[in-house]
């Protein structure tokens, strides 16, 4: 094969070189780049559909509130989050009122499934949606220490 490169005039070199360079930049193209073109158009349809689903999850997260409105004897979400806190077995969780409609709580050594079975209890029977958390695992298994920002 050397032999019979070294033996083709420059031109002819050139022109094998240059047809080689384009036979593998084609190759790369279709075993590499086009797969991943094609993904990325899976992904970008993929995203297009779940911004659709959250807006019509806001609409129906809407009509449920105009439904549901806050009856004036309701109990303030302070009172709330440390009733059904202690309901749910958790340790009196440290609370600070952030606005007339938003706690944040911090909790230590919470059981994790307590605190998901309460977080869960918030949402569907009082109408309290958790608009943050930063939970990290405690020391010991099934325990968890975090932040969780409530708000009606």
């Amino acid at each position: 094969m050397k032999d019979w490169f070294a033996n083709l005039q420059p031109r002819e070199r050139m022109l094998v070189v240059g047809g080689g360079t384009a036979a593998l930049l084609i190759v790369l193209w279709l075993a590499v780049i086009s797969p991943l073109l094609d993904r990325s158009a899976e992904l970008r349809a993929s995203v297009e559909r779940k911004q659709r689903l959250l807006v019509d999850l806001g609409r129906v997260a809407g009509m449920q509130e105009s439904r549901n409105p806050r009856r004036p004897g309701q109990q303030t979400l302070y009172v709330l989050v440390d009733s059904t806190a202690k309901e749910h077995g958790l340790q009196l969780p440290r609370t600070r009122q952030d606005g007339p409609d938003g706690v944040n709580v911090t909790l230590q050594n919470a059981p994790y499934d307590a605190l998901m079975d309460w977080l869960i209890t918030l949402e569907t029977e009082h109408s309290v949606r958790v608009e943050s958390a930063s939970i990290a695992g405690a020391r010991e298994q099934g325990l968890v220490n975090g932040q969780v920002f409530l708000r009606r």
